[in-house]
């Protein structure tokens, strides 16, 4: 168990070229021993740089990794006890699953009651005791990474253990099961996890906290919980959430001493406590709203204030509930709702919606503003 420590990490490929790469611009994250973690982002923002920065497999241009306080920048991947676990796992296909658990303890020496112990424990933990001897090229995918991450946490000494993107060649159908052991096992040893990965359900089904990056930059870390509801820009609004915060672009206006956002023709009310901290001369506004804070009414409730009138565009059923595209009358602004299975509506239907004040979110220039 072990906490890690970025502090003040750049790094740039081809340093100095013509074909000069910022990767990362300058990050601090601070992953608390024992924690399951992940970092979240698009293709190409960093987080892979940095997960192999954090691993010793890379140095960075600037800035330190600490692990329980000590500077291990300059240290190998060896002498860092931490374990990664890859997309695609390595795997000793001349050795069964006993033999793959085993390797790293008989490599330190350890005694053949104590491997048993430990590969007993591991295999009864992730699941594997039918497969103990089995060759792993007729195992798939899934189990190999199970192995793999059986290798990397049987050792006593492991104070950390790192996962690149490992879900990449599970079926869909395994995933959730791959990731209930592999979050069974980082509780039952306490170990400093980080989960790398683009996919927000992988990684908010398995963190305590998710660090969210987007071009080299560390845009937010925080509990899932925070990250739905209190974004802290745009994009994390739209990034988190399937489907993603309705952004609206909208002006500011004051009516009876109540800020609100003026949407074409529409007002929408805005929460008292956010007066102090706008400032009517603003541009590049927006209001972010979750589809399902979007209250959807059919019948007219008469009540201006509180609903906008709306044409119903798209209707799509996932699953256990239904996601609606309308576009509020007189303007191009289209709004998302999430509504019931069984919410009677079609397309080109007529519509009222409400947004809370509570539920609403104000931005400018892109960042959010709280009271």
């Amino acid at each position: 168990m072990a906490e890690i420590e970025v502090r003040d990490i750049r790094h740039v490929y081809d340093q100095g070229t013509p074909d000069e790469t910022v990767a990362i611009e300058r990050i601090n994250l601070t992953l608390e021993d024992g924690t399951a973690n992940a970092l979240l982002g698009p293709s190409g923002c960093g987080k892979t740089t940095l997960l192999q920065i954090i691993s010793g497999l890379l140095q960075p241009t600037e800035g330190q990794i600490l692990i329980d306080g000590e500077d291990v920048t300059d240290k190998p991947p060896e002498e860092r006890d931490i374990a990664q676990v890859f997309q695609f796992p390595v795997i000793y296909d001349s050795m069964d699953v006993y033999g793959n658990l085993a390797f790293p303890l008989r490599n330190g020496g350890v005694s053949e009651n104590e491997i048993e112990t430990r590969v007993q424990k591991i295999a009864d933990l992730l699941e594997l005791n039918d497969i103990l001897h089995s060759s792993p090229s007729n195992l798939g995918p899934e189990l190999n990474q199970l192995v793999a991450l059986g290798r990397g946490i049987i050792r006593a000494d492991t104070s950390a253990i790192l996962f690149d993107e490992p879900m990449t060649d599970v079926e869909p159908a395994r995933k959730l099961t791959i990731r209930r052991r592999v979050k069974e096992a980082q509780q039952e040893f306490g170990i400093t996890a980080l989960y790398v990965t683009h996919d927000q359900h992988e990684a908010l089904t398995f963190a305590e906290q998710v660090a969210i990056m987007k071009d080299g930059n560390l845009v937010q870390y925080d509990t899932g919980k925070n990250l739905y509801q209190s974004p802290v820009n745009t994009f994390i609004g739209h990034f988190i959430g399937s489907p993603g915060m309705n952004l609206l672009d909208c002006t500011l206006t004051q009516h009876n001493g109540t800020p609100r956002a003026q949407l074409g023709p529409h007002q929408v009310p805005l929460a008292s406590a956010l007066e102090p901290h706008l400032d009517l001369t603003w541009t590049d506004c927006q209001i972010g709203i979750r589809p399902n804070s979007v209250t959807v009414q059919v019948a007219d409730p008469h009540d201006e204030s509180s609903y906008l009138p709306a044409v119903v565009d798209q209707v799509e059923m996932l699953g256990g509930f239904q996601i609606i595209t309308a576009t509020l009358t007189e303007t191009s602004v289209e709004v998302k709702a999430r509504v019931a299975h069984d919410f009677a509506i079609e397309e080109g239907a007529s519509v009222w919606l409400s947004f809370p004040a509570s539920d609403l979110q104000f931005f400018h220039e892109e960042q959010a503003v709280t009271a």
